[in-house]
């Protein structure tokens, strides 16, 4: 598979606007990224890049007195997804709660805090007889868990068909069959949850909460994350204006997961 790189060039350099990269990058095909003295680069296959996307991307971050500069570079063609999975695939999933992967992307492996937090999050709890959804799934991770624990249906949603496929790559790895995988939004949704997980971009989060609510069960919980610690005043605004509780929220290296109560 031939694959491409951004090297982006934050200046000045700060690691916060790196991990917001990250997040935002990800969402439009980029699947593995590393980071440099200046910024970070980003990959994705030749096929999925789409540079009106990143252009969009990139001036939809509004950060003052940040300048963010990028420049095109193509890789030799080869299988990266293995020379990653190789050399710098961490199975911490594995390790520590027996989930496996077939690593087709580095976000949502649990190399990233958010997929970690949340896995741990989810591992904790008792999901037993409910219906749940894991809404951007990425590579599936939350909804294996959500399996693991006891859910007896999970439905996972993604925008990306590349999503889609790893995560159904990776239930087969787990033996879990009771998790429905759809290409689609929040539109997507149907019919009731016990519990929703989304872990995707703040604005995305704040757009669609009031559409996870009415999915969302008498009392049923709705745990959101892909948002720092500076915005939980935002995400709590919005999650009042839902008619929703805060039940709590956890920090990890300036991400935050806030769990949250339908009232």
């Amino acid at each position: 598979m031939q694959y491409l790189f951004i090297d982006i060039t934050i200046s000045p350099y700060a690691e916060t606007t790196s991990d917001i990269l990250t997040a935002l990058l990800s969402n439009i095909g980029f699947d593995s990224f590393e980071l440099t003295d200046t910024g970070l680069k980003a990959y994705i296959p030749e096929e999925d890049f789409n540079e009106e996307y990143l252009r969009g991307t990139l001036d939809s971050l509004s950060l003052p007195d940040t300048q963010i500069s990028y420049t095109l570079h193509t890789l030799e063609n080869k299988d990266w997804n293995t020379e990653w999975e190789q050399n710098s695939f961490d199975p911490i999933l594995e390790r520590e709660f027996g989930i496996r992967l077939n690593p087709r992307m580095a976000f949502g492996s649990g190399s990233h805090d958010t997929t970690h937090q949340l896995t741990s999050l989810l591992f904790s709890d008792d999901f037993s007889g409910q219906r749940t959804l894991d809404m951007g799934t990425g590579t599936g991770v939350l909804a294996i868990a959500m399996a693991m624990r006891g859910a007896r249906e999970v439905v996972a949603i993604d925008i990306d068909e590349f999503s889609v496929e790893n995560a159904q790559e990776n239930l087969a790895l787990n033996n879990i069959n009771n998790v429905s995988v759809l290409l689609g939004d929040a539109s997507a949704i149907e019919g009731e949850f016990q519990t929703i997980v989304a872990n995707i971009h703040k604005n995305i989060l704040i757009s669609d909460m009031p559409i996870y609510v009415e999915h969302l069960a008498p009392h049923g919980t709705l745990i959101l994350s892909g948002f720092f610690t500076d915005d939980v005043p935002d995400m709590k605004k919005a999650a009042l204006a839902n008619h929703l509780s805060i039940v709590r929220t956890v920090e990890q290296n300036s991400w935050t997961v806030m769990v949250l109560q339908k009232n």
